[in-house]
């Protein structure tokens, strides 16, 4: 197969980006004669901490990017004819931020209102527009900000007893008395009382009620008294009444109603309404619905103040079921005591029955691939809001069919999969068990094939069912257990492949590819995995375990049970593993100037022990690639210094190595990412870019590789010295359905040379690339989403 060469692709990128960069090396050019760009902004007097917060409410000058406005550049490259602009110009690119003296001032008056929120009462902030040449200015904003206010007391005033005898019980100083008044902790203030009422039966209560007012006239008598100047504030709490009552209701929960009721064009029966408990009643107008279901999804309870909390987990556990289309809930005061509740919830069902196609292009350096799949859905399978699904997929990848030399197959991975699973919205146990009441826990029970074909060196094709449970502790903790794992994995492996690893001497590697059967334990914690659709400064955490062979082992010795030739037990007439693989990813996400910063930490390691002395190929690790280390094609880091480009097809054993894909027992990998918007507008969607720094290996931690992969062992004295390290850049097309994403990666650092790692040193040097005509040092990728 002929290979897409990063020549031919760096030629492309340039043709493109050569109109952008002289069009925005004069953004100005296009304007009318009376208009002016701002081409920069300038804030001053305000305090560092606050800065950037202040900047938000200022125009903006064109972004730049390495210096030039790219974003503008491309807007004119779309929008121009005749040396102006076009009157219906297309969705593309950032437009000129051309100056508008009123949007100015206006500015000016906002940045003002912020310090004041701050606790600049007195603060003045004007505005100054300097020339910078023709048609450009530069905009400076200076802030005299005085004086910043103090909180001396907290004062609260709530005319309603009831309400007040609450809100006293449960009150926390939302500022501290000496801290610096502010506007936005006093607004948490207002959601935090807010959040209290609602929850205590006072289901009509709104922010509006709350007040805050500052009272600063007390200054001028401590002036008088003390001969010093005082700038403090008392802050007085009002909770007002509503209009024309002299208190807050409190309502108490009555009963409730769940109506099913069929869609546009879907067929209604006539249905009785049956009794799901004792205050819970419920009619189904499809037909399809179990009442006793619906039991522990409804937290209302008769009897009980309303609680916006039962509310909210009554409204998320019926979407977590995935099967209803709306959820309309109403709450109606009972006749004869409006202080009572019924609550009246109609449920629309989704489509029963669904169909998805889905596929994939992927790009790795010269490595080319596809995938493609169906899967089918049907929803409420068994009339309890369980969902059965049915999977079928395939793929192919293609790579160069010449590596230093060496022939190679044109096909390099073939892969197929189908599973069956049904998601049941409950914990499936022989016993009762709460542990999540956040959310609705679900058990997963799977049923599955999976097959893998490499470079016709070797197949393996895995049959395996499991049940998972997954729920949340609360909505930072999710956690996902998986207490059977059973797998009957059939392998065959080449059989010169296999003749290489005993002349060798390695015939304890041979393992790795044998059939086995295993019998495994899952288990992940995740937190802050719901902040990654949301964004933010956040922390996310991802702690898993996977445990094998190790009942069994215990069961064999037990009952003093044979072992084969090798020493090793089996069942059904193969050998099972047995292992402990621990793994920790850390990574980081922070906002900066409405740019994100993200880094990523991890590490993980696989142990086998026991009845096997290797771990099987399906649990080893692998670097490089789209989400990996992308300066590197797909699993062709490493393990450590492994000398793959030296390798010269000398001998049988040599020509198999070049061939292996470079996979290891451990893996340490650091991602550095800076993540920036270029344009909102290209053809309707979003332009993000990035540049990243990465780094990592895998390695092997036992001997039974060290022929085969010299140097590939991990060494504490040596490891860090065998990182692979690479940087690059990328673009991301945001479709808000999708991110599809390009990234071109630089190799800095390559561990499998011995003298020359720093390979950027040789990005010019004719002599090297002649040496080692396959290496590339750039690497380009084609992925979906963000790489983490």
């Amino acid at each position: 197969m002929k290979s897409f060469t990063s020549k031919n692709l760096n030629k492309t990128i340039l043709i493109f980006l050569i109109p952008v960069i002289v069009l925005g090396c004069k953004p100005s050019r296009y304007l009318k004669q009376n208009e002016s760009l701002i081409d920069k902004v300038e804030v001053k007097g305000v305090d560092k901490a606050l800065e950037e917060d202040a900047k938000s409410f200022i125009p903006k000058a064109n972004s730049k990017i390495l210096g030039q406005k790219m974003g503008l550049g491309l807007y004119n490259t779309f929008n121009t004819k005749n040396g102006q602009y076009k009157t219906k110009p297309k969705n593309i690119g950032q437009p000129p931020a051309i100056f508008d003296s009123a949007k100015a001032i206006q500015a000016a008056q906002k940045m003002s209102r912020y310090l004041q929120n701050r606790g600049y009462f007195n603060n003045k902030v004007s505005v100054k527009i300097d020339s910078l040449g023709k048609k450009k200015i530069k905009l400076v904003y200076e802030a005299n900000e005085g004086p910043r206010f103090t909180i001396r007391k907290f004062k609260v005033n709530i005319p309603d007893t009831a309400l007040n005898s609450l809100y006293l019980k449960n009150y926390k100083t939302p500022i501290d008395s000496g801290k610096y008044y502010d506007y936005y902790l006093l607004e948490r203030e207002v959601n935090s009382a807010n959040n209290l009422f609602k929850k205590n039966g006072y289901k009509d209560f709104e922010k509006s009620y709350v007040r805050f007012k500052a009272d600063t006239l007390f200054n001028d008598s401590l002036r008088i008294q003390t001969g010093k100047e005082s700038h403090q504030t008392d802050i007085i709490t009002n909770i007002n009444n509503p209009k024309g009552k002299d208190h807050h209701q409190v309502f108490t929960m009555n009963d409730t109603y769940v109506t099913i009721t069929p869609g546009v064009r879907r067929r209604e029966i006539k249905a009785d309404t049956l009794k799901a408990r004792e205050d819970l009643y419920f009619l189904d107008k499809e037909g399809r619905f179990k009442p006793k279901r619906f039991s522990d999804l409804i937290f209302f309870k008769k009897g009980t103040l309303y609680n916006s909390e039962d509310f909210l987990k009554t409204y998320t556990r019926l979407g977590d079921l995935n099967v209803f289309k709306f959820i309309n809930p109403e709450f109606r005061p009972v006749e004869g005591d409006s202080s009572k509740l019924d609550t009246y919830i109609e449920l629309i069902p989704a489509k029963k029955k669904s169909a998805t196609v889905e596929g994939e292009i992927t790009l790795s350096g010269s490595y080319l691939g596809g995938n493609a799949g169906i899967s089918y859905l049907n929803k409420n399978f068994f009339g309890g809001g369980e969902i059965f699904e049915y999977r079928i997929k395939g793929g192919l990848e293609f790579q160069p069919t010449n590596f230093n030399g060496v022939p190679q197959p044109a096909i390099r991975e073939k892969t197929f999969e189908t599973s069956a699973s049904i998601l049941f919205p409950r914990l499936l146990a022989p016993f009762n068990i709460n542990i999540s009441k956040y959310s609705l826990p679900k058990t997963k029970v799977t049923l599955g094939f999976t097959f893998e074909g490499r470079q016709d060196l070797f197949t393996t094709g895995n049959t395996y069912t499991n049940i998972q449970y997954e729920w949340k502790e609360t909505l930072q903790k999710s956690h996902y257990y998986t207490p059977i794992n059973v797998s009957l994995v059939n392998s065959t492996l080449d059989s010169a492949v296999a003749a290489a690893y005993i002349l060798s001497g390695n015939r304890a590697a041979l393992s790795r590819y044998e059939s086995y059967f295993s019998l495994s334990s899952q288990y992940t914690f995740l937190l802050n995995d719901y902040r990654l659709r949301f964004g933010g400064n956040f922390t996310y955490f991802k702690g898993s375990l996977d445990l094998a062979g190790n009942l069994l082992y215990l069961g064999y010795e037990a009952f003093n049970a044979k072992k084969n030739k090798q020493g090793q037990y089996q069942t059904l007439g193969r050998p099972f593993y047995q292992y402990a693989r621990p793994e920790l990813e850390i990574r980081n996400y922070k906002l900066i100037n409405k740019r994100q910063l993200v880094t990523r930490f991890n590490i993980a390691t696989g142990f086998a022990y026991g009845n096997t002395p290797t771990m099987p190929y399906g649990k080893l690790y692998g670097l490089g690639g789209a989400n990996s280390l992308r300066g590197w094609r797909a699993r062709q880091v490493g393990p450590g210094a492994f000398p793959r480009n030296d390798i010269k097809p000398n001998n049988f054993i040599d020509s198999v190595a070049i061939q292996l894909e470079q996979i290891g027992e451990m893996k340490i990998e650091a991602n550095v990412e800076y993540r920036f918007n270029i344009t909102n507008n290209l053809f309707g969607f979003k332009l993000n870019g990035a540049t990243f720094l990465e780094a990592g290996n895998v390695w092997n931690i036992t001997s039974y590789f060290d022929e085969l992969y010299p140097q590939g062992r991990f060494r504490f004295n040596s490891f860090y010295k065998e990182l692979a390290v690479g940087t690059g850049l990328g673009l991301r097309l945001d479709m808000s359905f999708l991110i599809f994403r390009v990234d071109a990666g630089l190799k800095l650092h390559d561990p499998q040379f011995k003298n020359d790692r720093w390979v950027i040193d040789k990005i010019f040097d004719k002599r090297f690339k002649d040496q080692y005509p396959s290496f590339r040092f750039m690497n380009y990728n084609i992925g979906i989403g963000y790489p983490f």
